[in-house]
């Protein structure tokens, strides 16, 4: 990993990305064309909206809700009114496990961390409730969707505190992450947009991303580095669930093999109900520069180091 890469995050830098999220909107994300994005184009990612009335069309009045039949009824532009039915829920799942630090350009686990803050802020700054699961080698942290910035701060203390606390590489438990989203997917609320934030290497629970596809509205973010595909050609060991192994062919085709089989089938669990953005630790900042204008900027002016 390059020395000059932030290995951990700090509270400030998370709180300082609210500015950031100006300008960005989950319509935008989870809309837009993105490089490395795939799968559904999802529509409906606001709140829900109850019909209360028609009545003669307003100037600054949405064109989109014009009511055509009426308007020919009454020969002038009449316009359907509605209000917002609820908040939607917005649940985080963030990967903070060991593994996450593994980045040959920069650690999975900050970009994992950045990422939640900064839609967790811009879920808030959209009049969402938000709140996540923490998946981390000890165990995982849950804080229920609810509005407002509070709790929400209250749990990017507990994010920060788990990616300070990132130490040795260690082996995950036995279907840890299965059994980790089996658990996250059981206090998600009705209606809830859900967006997984990991590097998926320890998932296999694949039966139940798809099943989570049909009953919410769900992405995945994969963090991925160069290395996930290639690993370099060098002499040295690297520690690999718990064994040092020397990097030989046969194990650097072994590992690529695996992470494209994982990606494929993260995919396909997927289907065209989910949908599915790639972030790698090598255009990290170009992807969040198109997502947000100025984001390097901005980013810079609030870490400490």
């Amino acid at each position: 990993m390059k020395a000059d890469v932030a290995l951990e995050v700090s509270l400030r830098e998370l709180y300082g990305l609210k500015a950031a999220a100006r300008a960005l909107s989950l319509q935008q994300l989870l809309r837009s064309p993105l490089p490395g994005a795939e799968g559904r184009v999802m529509n409906q990612v606001g709140r829900g909206l109850d019909f209360r009335e028609v009545r003669a069309y307003q100037p600054g009045d949405d064109p989109r809700y014009l009511d055509w039949k009426v308007t020919a009824r009454k020969g002038q532009a009449y316009t359907r009114l509605y209000e917002a039915e609820h908040q939607r829920p917005v649940a985080l799942f963030v990967d903070q496990t060991s593994q996450m630090q593994f980045g040959s350009l920069a650690s999975k686990a900050v970009i994992a961390a950045r990422l939640a803050a900064l839609l967790g802020w811009t879920a808030l700054q959209d009049k969402e409730k938000i709140g996540g699961w923490i998946e981390t080698d000890q165990g995982g942290y849950w804080e229920s969707p609810a509005a407002g910035q509070p709790l929400f701060m209250r749990w990017l203390a507990r994010l920060t505190a788990c990616n300070q606390e990132l130490g040795e590489l260690q082996p995950q438990r036995p279907h840890q992450m299965d059994q980790a989203l089996a658990a996250f997917r059981q206090r998600l609320p009705r209606a809830s947009l859900v967006i997984l934030i990991s590097d998926f290497r320890g998932f296999q629970a694949y039966p139940l991303i798809r099943l989570m596809s049909q009953k919410y509205a769900l992405m995945a973010i994969q963090l991925t580095d160069p290395w996930d595909d290639h690993l370099p050609q060098t002499d040295a060991q690297i520690e690999i669930r718990g064994q040092r192994q020397a990097l030989t062919n046969r194990l650097r085709n072994t590992w690529s093999s695996e992470f494209r089989g994982h990606q494929q089938a993260l995919r396909q669990a997927l289907g065209h109900r989910g949908r599915y953005l790639e972030i790698s630790t090598r255009n990290e900042k170009q992807l969040m520069t198109q997502l947000l204008p100025g984001y390097n900027r901005k980013l810079s002016s609030v870490r400490l180091k």
